[in-house]
């Protein structure tokens, strides 16, 4: 059995009825050699601060900067029962390989790499890319499917933006918000972001 992996229920379903996977269970489908199952978007992130050391749990300029040695991941809590779901399958034993069907682009790389990685899955992986989802171009993705590691520098590019917003978002955050508070003005959150803070400079 292949398992294949979508973004969404909704692009699960569009798969399932172009493979013939008519049987309905629940968090997949399957049939005709194949289960279907999916995401909901993003579903594991990088672990917060506290995760990584205790003194990075207080705000305070001498924990700063705060730079990981690796990057931990955590499932999201609205998420956990499907993933403990696509755990359970990723481990069956009759599931041979994976296929990632997740969005033709840098963050559908991410989202399926985070699960696989926080799954410690180690089974062989294809890639399905998508230009559209019609019948005809989802049975075309299907007979040219690609190895995942032609995607691994896609993935790496994936990682690099997550883990920059990691490093810039809360480093800068937290030293933004500790200056103002010791500078007396007020105890508001000073929300620092890779994307956000140049872009409303330009505005």
């Amino acid at each position: 059995m292949k398992l294949i992996i979508a973004e969404k229920p909704s692009v699960a379903r569009d798969l399932a009825r172009v493979l013939g996977a008519k049987t309905k269970r629940t968090g997949h489908l399957e049939g005709n050699g194949y289960i279907i199952s999916w995401c909901f978007g993003h579903m594991v992130q990088l672990a917060e601060p506290a995760r990584y050391d205790d003194a990075w749990k207080s705000w305070t300029a001498s924990s700063l900067p705060m730079l990981p040695e690796r990057f931990k991941l955590l499932g999201i809590e609205s998420s956990k029962d499907q993933l403990k779901h696509l755990k359970t399958l990723l481990h069956d034993a009759s599931v041979t390989s994976v296929i990632n069907a997740c969005d033709a682009g840098r963050e559908g790389e991410l989202i399926f790499r985070y699960v696989y990685d926080l799954l410690r899955c180690k089974k062989p992986v294809e890639r399905l890319w998508l230009a559209s989802m019609t019948d005809a171009a989802i049975k075309q993705g299907f007979q040219n499917l690609r190895p995942g590691a032609d995607y691994d520098a896609l993935a790496d590019a994936a990682r690099c933006r997550s883990e920059a917003d990691w490093l810039v978002g809360l480093n800068a955050t937290r030293a933004m918000t500790i200056r103002c508070r010791q500078a007396g003005a007020g105890n508001d959150l000073m929300s620092i972001g890779r994307v956000q803070t140049p872009t409303l400079a330009i505005l």
